[in-house]
């Protein structure tokens, strides 16, 4: 491993009694109403994020995806799979897409990803996600793997945006939740 190179293992000690965690939310925002976007608001800058989203569409159907800092340029690059299927590659986009372009949460979906977040550094991202595809016992769910990065090496990641793309909104109770560590 090069210079710089780290690796951070966790765990947990059942007689331990000191009342700190690893990690520290930064952020959890539950939507009042139906919007288009879930954003974390300012975060304090941390070395290490993990993001959650809960949510489904409302008034149509939605396609997630993630922006840091208000960057809208084409500073994103994705890779995902769903279902186990081939790879999906999305390069010099303007967002990281979590389960491409063609996957509606109009039954609601849970969203979990990490993301390495040094000032100098592109910043890696991994998640899954499951997709509820139709309600009831006779649909098995869906589920997607994805890596992206973010091409920016001048500033750490201090605010997250879900966006909900295509016909409908993030429907009232839809949740993001950002928690980070140094």
């Amino acid at each position: 491993y090069g210079t710089g190179s780290e690796m951070v293992v966790l765990g947990w000690d059942p007689a331990d009694t000191h009342s700190s965690n690893f990690w520290e939310e930064l952020a959890s925002v539950e939507l009042g109403s139906a919007g288009d976007n879930l954003s974390s608001g300012t975060i304090s800058a941390k070395k290490y994020l993990w993001v959650q989203v809960w949510g489904k569409a409302t008034g149509g159907v939605i396609r997630p995806d993630f922006q840091f800092n208000n960057d809208t340029g084409t500073n994103y690059a994705t890779r995902l799979s769903h279902d186990g299927g081939g790879d999906e590659t999305y390069t010099s986009g303007d967002v990281i897409y979590p389960d491409g372009g063609g996957e509606d949460w109009d039954s609601g979906g849970f969203y979990n990803m990490f993301i390495i977040n040094n000032t100098s550094n592109e910043k890696l991202a991994i998640g899954h996600y499951i997709r509820n595809s139709a309600t009831g016992a006779a649909t098995a769910p869906d589920r997607g793997e994805v890596v992206g990065k973010w091409a920016n090496t001048s500033a750490q990641i201090t605010e997250i945006d879900c966006d909900a793309v295509s016909t409908g909104q993030w429907a009232t109770g839809s949740i993001i939740k950002v928690w980070g560590s140094d």
